[in-house]
């Protein structure tokens, strides 16, 4: 009985090497554009196209709100789906053209005079945007759990993954700003004007990375072979109720507190950190580009070693630890001197192992609360828990950033339209919110997501016990039919 059970188990058998690195190659579409547009696209808004700070935070908002119906309606779906290519290749196939197009159009400003007009274009292409992305994102997640059920493959799968996304991330943190004001708009500069030249070197960069976006669902799409489901889901889609069964997986709501408050702190850093840089350290231009290079350098090479202490102390213990090195270095980094360029640089080393790991931990845990799913209710809904996840997260983050931008806002902080070309001078009072908001306030957030990760229960002897009631109920299953 022993023997069948192990054989029994879903998808338990080692991944090869080519499906890790094929699956990892899924995330460098959506983790470059979620880094360009979370590091850059409120400097853009602000200190580019010239929208006031508190505005540019709303158009944020507005489009979060839409995340509550489309990020768990596209997991719905793709729980659904019923197709020769699958439940979650399909969307890759179809999402990853229109994914491209959004991606640029954020970065294009239209010949609009008006504000309003402006507002209203960027909140109209902020919910493509966003819809498209979901589209692609929540059912690629979806794809972990059903790849492999074993507890370290899925670490070691995630670790490619986020490896990959890392990577993405790290060359369009360092690339983007400079390549689109540094490398286009400054050879533009004497021909056109300041703002005439940002517009088109922000606009070309865009189209330039739109351009890779659109390859990587591609590229899972046509190598990756999508297992065989275990459970077809057919219930009406009733929002409430599937989130009233979701809430109820206690594993669940305990990794997604962690998720929320690990992601939200990041994007609170990332969205203000070119400005804590330009404004408070007084760094020169190109500085940013080099320590988000390094950060996020640091955070692809130790991947490994992330996953290595998953594999050694489980998913939870690694979390606490490498989130407690984290905190330090964020309350680090708010009291940094002005001019302590040196100062970043060392804060740098260390802030990339931990951000590495806040973006690979949290996705592990979730694939493991999918099987608590199925040994309760009886049914494999990867796709609604991975959107109900992402769309926790993106909205968390646009309330922190919309609150983030009324707190800069009443602190005088003053946008403009010359990006960093010409820098404007800041009052104090604007200065000391970049501070608290690039370290104390994740630094408490992640404190409060420690906590949550000591209540939670799925360590791998828990996780192995609920995988073998499940072997033990699917062949009692499979007798009885």
């Amino acid at each position: 009985m022993a023997t069948k059970t192990t054989v029994d188990t879903p998808n338990a058998q080692k991944l090869s090497l080519r499906t890790k690195f094929i699956y990892g190659l899924g995330d460098w579409g959506t983790s470059a554009a979620s880094a360009a547009r979370s590091i850059f696209w409120l400097f853009y808004l602000v200190s580019v196209v010239g929208l006031q700070a508190e505005f540019a935070g709303g158009i944020l908002l507005v489009g979060r709100i839409w995340d509550s119906i489309n990020d768990p309606l596209i997991g719905t779906l793709s729980d659904r789906v019923n197709s020769r290519w699958g439940r979650r290749r399909p969307f890759l196939l179809f999402g990853a053209i229109p994914f491209g197009i959004s991606f640029f159009l954020l970065f294009f400003k239209p010949p609009i005079g008006s504000d309003v007009g402006l507002i209203l274009y960027y909140v109209l292409v902020f919910l493509l945007f966003d819809t498209m992305f979901t589209v692609i994102n929540v059912p690629y997640a979806a794809l972990t759990p059903e790849l492999t059920s074993d507890y370290d493959e899925r670490s070691s799968l995630t670790g490619w993954r986020i490896a990959t996304a890392i990577l993405a991330a790290l060359i369009a943190g360092a690339t983007f700003r400079l390549v689109a004001e540094d490398v286009i708009a400054a050879r533009l500069v004497e021909n056109m004007g300041v703002e005439a030249a940002l517009r088109i070197g922000y606009a070309v960069t865009a189209a330039l990375w739109a351009v890779s976006l659109t390859l990587a669902p591609l590229i899972v799409f046509f190598n990756i072979e999508e297992p065989e489901s275990i459970s077809q889901e057919t219930e009406p889609i009733r929002p409430v109720k599937m989130f009233v069964e979701v809430y109820k997986n206690k594993p669940f709501r305990l990794a997604a507190a962690i998720y929320l408050l690990t992601f939200t702190a990041a994007d609170i850093v990332t969205g203000v950190f070119v400005w804590f840089l330009i404004f408070y350290v007084g760094a020169e231009r190109g500085f940013d580009s080099l320590v988000l290079g390094l950060v996020l350098g640091v955070a692809f090479i130790t991947m490994p070693l992330t996953v290595k202490l998953m594999h050694r102390f489980g998913k939870r213990t690694t979390y606490m630890g490498t989130m407690a090195i984290y905190t330090l270095v964020l309350i680090i980094m708010s009291q940094i001197p002005r001019g302590g360029n040196l100062h970043v640089l060392i804060a740098a080393l260390f802030a990339g192992f931990g951000f590495g790991a806040a973006n690979a931990i949290p996705w592990a845990m979730l694939a493991d609360v999918v099987d608590v799913e199925e040994l309760n209710s009886g049914k494999r809904r990867e796709g609604i828990y991975s959107g109900y996840l992402v769309f926790l997260r993106k909205f968390a983050a646009a309330l922190a950033l919309f609150v983030v931008t009324q707190v800069l806002a009443a602190a005088g902080f003053q946008g403009g339209t010359t990006g960093s070309l010409v820098v404007i001078e800041q009052p104090e009072s604007a200065l000391f919110a970049l501070r608290i908001l690039v370290g104390v306030v994740p630094a408490l957030l992640l404190s409060f997501a420690i906590v949550f990760a000591w209540r939670y229960p799925l360590s791998r002897k828990v996780h192995e016990q609920v995988l073998r009631q499940l072997a033990i109920r699917r062949a009692e299953a499979a007798e009885g039919s």
